[in-house]
C-alpha cells in the first residue's frame, strides 16, 4: 500500500525536530541543580559558587536563566541580588552560578537566600523548577546599628554642657568609667556575671555597647559606673540609646548618690533615668528610691509607652531627666511623662540634692523581669550614643 502524503509529511517533521543534517540528533539534557551552599561571611568566601550540572553533554550551547530571591537574608545588605543568564558551552556538562555576599564585621544571625533557575534554552528542567539555598554563616563579634531615631538638642536655654561622653575613638574612656564585677545576684536574684571584658563592653563607631551573652548555662554582661570619676548635682541629663529586648532582659540607665559606699542603699538615693523590662520592650520606667535604711525603703515612679508597633529596640531614643532643687522630671524624646517634687519623700530624708554618679548596665533575670526562657535570644545589647550633662 502506498503511504499517504500526510504520513510522509509527519515523518519529515519528526526528522527535522530530532536531527540536524550536519550534526546528527539533538540531545536535550536534563539540568541538575541540587547542591546547597554554605560558608562563613569572610573575604575568602565572598562569592558563593553554585554548581550547575547536566546529565549529559550536548553539541549545542545551552542557556540557563536564573535569579536570587531572599529567604532570611536581605538584598544588598547580606548579598548582592542578581537576575541574569549563563551559557553552558557545547561539549561541556557543567557550569556555576556565582552570587556575591556582603562581607562586614557585624554580628548577625545565619541567613539564607535562594538561587532559582527560571528558564532554559536547549535543556530540560525537572518538574519545571530547580533551586538551591545559600546559607551565610556569621562568626563576627561587632554589633552594627544605624543612627536612626531621636536626637536631642546640643544646648538648652540657661544651661551649658558641663560634661559628656560621646563614645568616640576606639576605647572606653577610663577617666569616665569603671566597672562593677562579679555574679552575686546584685540584690535582685539576677543571673549574669558582670565583667570588664571587651566581649561585654566596648566602643565602636561612636557608640558604647554593653552586651549580655549566653555562656553555656550562665550569662555574662557589663555594669559600668562613674563613681569617683564623674559625679553631678542637678542638671538636664540626656542619654541616647537603643535597648535590648526579650524575656528576662533588664537594661537600665540610672544614678546612685556618691555617698553610697558610706551611707548605703537606699539612704544614698537612686534615680532610675530608664529601666525597660525586655518582655515589654515598648515601655520605659522612671523611678526614684529612698529611705533612711533598707528596712524603710520607698520608691515612686511611672512608666510611659511608645506608639503601638514600636519598641525601644527599633532605633535610638533619648532618655532624660531635668533635675533641680525643686524636684525631678523624666522625659522621653524631649516629652515629659513624670515629675516628683522635693517633698516626695515625706518624713524620710530627701537625698536628691547631693552628688550622684551614673550606672549603665544590662541585667539578665531578676525578681522584676523574670528569667530567660526558650523565646529569649542572645546576644542582647544596649548601644549608647552619648551621655550629656547640662547645668
Amino acid at each position: 500500500m502506498k503511504p499517504s502524503p500526510l504520513y510522509l509529511l509527519f515523518v519529515v517533521l519528526i526528522w527535522c525536530v530530532g536531527c540536524n543534517p550536519d550534526e546528527g540528533p539533538v540531545v536535550v539534557p536534563e539540568i541538575q541543580f541540587p547542591i546547597d551552599i554554605s560558608g562563613l561571611e569572610t573575604e575568602e568566601n565572598r562569592f558563593f559558587e553554585f554548581p550547575l550540572v547536566l546529565n549529559q553533554s550536548t553539541t549545542r550551547d545551552i542557556t540557563v536563566y536564573f535569579e536570587t530571591r531572599p529567604v532570611t537574608a536581605e538584598e544588598n545588605t547580606d548579598y548582592i541580588p542578581v537576575q541574569d543568564s549563563l551559557t553552558v558551552p557545547a561539549g561541556t556538562a557543567s557550569a556555576s552560578i556565582s552570587v556575591e555576599i556582603v562581607v562586614d564585621e557585624f554580628t548577625e544571625d545565619d541567613e539564607q537566600f535562594r538561587v532559582v533557575i527560571t528558564g532554559t534554552s536547549g535543556a530540560f528542567l525537572v518538574d519545571g523548577v530547580q533551586e538551591a539555598i545559600g546559607t551565610i554563616l556569621d562568626d563576627d563579634t561587632i554589633i552594627g546599628v544605624d543612627n536612626a531615631g531621636h536626637v536631642s538638642a546640643d544646648s538648652y536655654p540657661g544651661k551649658a554642657l558641663v560634661w559628656s561622653d560621646e563614645f568616640e575613638g576606639d576605647a572606653i574612656d577610663l577617666e569616665n568609667w569603671t566597672y562593677d564585677l562579679g555574679a552575686s545576684g546584685w540584690g535582685n536574684q539576677e543571673l549574669q556575671n558582670y565583667t570588664s571584658s571587651s566581649d561585654n563592653s566596648y566602643v565602636h563607631n561612636g557608640n558604647l555597647f554593653i552586651v549580655a551573652k549566653e555562656e553555656g548555662v550562665h550569662y555574662s554582661s557589663a555594669r559600668m559606673k562613674s563613681i569617683g570619676l564623674q559625679e553631678f548635682t542637678y542638671g538636664r541629663i540626656d542619654v541616647r540609646a537603643i535597648l535590648p529586648y526579650g524575656q528576662g532582659i533588664w537594661p537600665a540607665i540610672w544614678m546612685l548618690g556618691a555617698d553610697f559606699p558610706s551611707a548605703g542603699w537606699p539612704a544614698c538615693g537612686e534615680i532610675d533615668i530608664m529601666e525597660v523590662i525586655g518582655s515589654s520592650p515598648a515601655t520605659t520606667h522612671g523611678t526614684i528610691h529612698f529611705g533612711a535604711d533598707w528596712t524603710q525603703h520607698n520608691y515612686v515612679g511611672q512608666g510611659t509607652n511608645l506608639p503601638v508597633g514600636e519598641t525601644f529596640a527599633d532605633e535610638f531614643h533619648v532618655f532624660s531627666i531635668d533635675w533641680d532643687e525643686d524636684g525631678i522630671t523624666w522625659l522621653i524624646d524631649d516629652q515629659p511623662f513624670y515629675s516628683v517634687t522635693s517633698t516626695v519623700t515625706g518624713s524620710q530624708p530627701y537625698p536628691f540634692d547631693n552628688p550622684f554618679f551614673f550606672i549603665l548596665n544590662v541585667a539578665v533575670g531578676g525578681e522584676w523581669p523574670g528569667y530567660p526562657d526558650a523565646s529569649t535570644t542572645f546576644p542582647q545589647f544596649m548601644a549608647i550614643d552619648y551621655v550629656r550633662v547640662f547645668q
